[in-house]
């Protein structure tokens, strides 16, 4: 009598007798042996009262009437047990751990721990592809160092490019519009980008790989200078017509009206420096402050001559953190007490940047 190769079911041969012994037994055998699902995979000795057609892994290292049958399936049919030597790639289900488990020749192992090499793609809760060859539907991910296997106690994420020049990096979106993303954005320094419509983007922080310098691009940073000699009346306070600026990033500096902007809400440090210069007599002392929002900071950046005043060698200068809303203006303005007087070309600055 030959049997399949796979399942090994029973060939009725030519004029055999009792045929219905032989079509029975494969029916057995394929009852048995299709859409398998085993109520556990651990037992070395059968159970003492089976149902029929009951179903279990043997254990290995089995015994009773199991002995010799580990890693086979055992099935009880008309009274006794038949037993199904599992071939490589078979799969069951075991009801106990709620798992799909493979045989691999040899064992049987939990398809949730089988490899996934060169797979050509994997989703979770939801369908990847090419362009995105893993893609997951999750509230949260969550990647934990090894406390298992055990490992070192380390957690590392690579991410890894081709050349200088390529984008490696991490993207924020909204309904899968780009708001803000950061990595190594078309060269090798660490940048910070951001965006309102995931059309136009803002650099808004990079770090330079060879020095580990940051800089804030959108960050406002200015310095203005007066390039004539700017007269004061005496004992009344004068705005100082900073009228140029050696660098005025944001466009933060108003110098059509000599003064600074603040673009975003925030805090500033603001500072000038003024030189005196004569006109006829010295004045008593000379006075200068900052200006918000045409109000004095009195409290803040005043400051005052303590000793003679002497032509192109008296000197004036103050700082101040301000806290300060989008709009707000700074200007610097300075008096002259009993004489009037110059505020020097040139030898003069009003800078300021935002720091927070």
């Amino acid at each position: 009598m030959t049997d399949t190769p796979n399942l090994g079911l029973p060939f009725i041969e030519g004029g055999q007798a009792q045929k219905h012994v032989t079509h029975n037994e494969a029916l057995r055998i394929l009852d048995a042996a299709i859409q398998i699902a085993v109520l556990d995979m651990i037992r070395s000795t059968p159970p003492v009262s089976p149902a029929e057609g009951q179903r279990h892994v043997v254990a290995a290292a089995a015994g009773g009437a199991w002995a010799g049958q580990g890693q086979a399936i055992a099935s009880f049919q008309d009274g006794a047990w038949a037993f199904l030597a599992p071939k490589r790639g078979w799969c069951v289900w075991s009801v106990a751990d709620a798992v799909m488990m493979v045989f691999d020749g040899a064992i049987w192992r939990d398809l949730r721990s089988l490899a996934l090499d060169n797979a050509a793609h994997v989703g979770i809760n939801t369908r990847a592809n090419a362009g995105n060859r893993l893609s997951v539907k999750s509230d949260a991910v969550l990647l934990s160092q090894d406390d298992v296997t055990p490992g070192s106690g380390d957690m590392r994420l690579t991410l890894n490019k081709a050349a200088a020049e390529r984008d490696v990096g991490v993207i924020f979106q909204d309904g899968f519009s780009t708001r803000a993303l950061f990595g190594n954005l078309g060269d090798d320094n660490f940048t910070v980008k951001v965006s309102p419509d995931g059309s136009g983007f803002f650099t808004a922080l990079s770090i330079d790989k060879s020095n580990g310098q940051v800089t804030l691009q959108q960050s406002p940073k200015f310095l203005a200078y007066l390039n004539f000699d700017k007269y004061c009346a005496a004992n009344t306070f004068t705005r100082i017509s900073f009228n140029s600026a050696r660098h005025n990033d944001q466009s933060a500096f108003d110098t059509a009206n000599n003064q600074f902007v603040a673009p975003t809400a925030g805090y500033y440090l603001l500072g000038f420096r003024l030189m005196f210069k004569a006109n006829a007599t010295v004045p008593s002392t000379v006075t200068a402050t900052l200006y918000k929002n045409g109000t004095e900071l009195l409290d803040d950046a005043r400051v005052q001559t303590a000793g003679s005043v002497v032509s192109n060698k008296t000197m004036l200068q103050s700082q101040a953190l301000l806290k300060l809303a989008a709009g707000d203006t700074i200007a610097v303005f300075a008096m002259m007490e009993t004489n009037d007087g110059y505020i020097a070309a040139a030898q003069n600055s009003f800078y300021g940047h935002r720091i927070a």
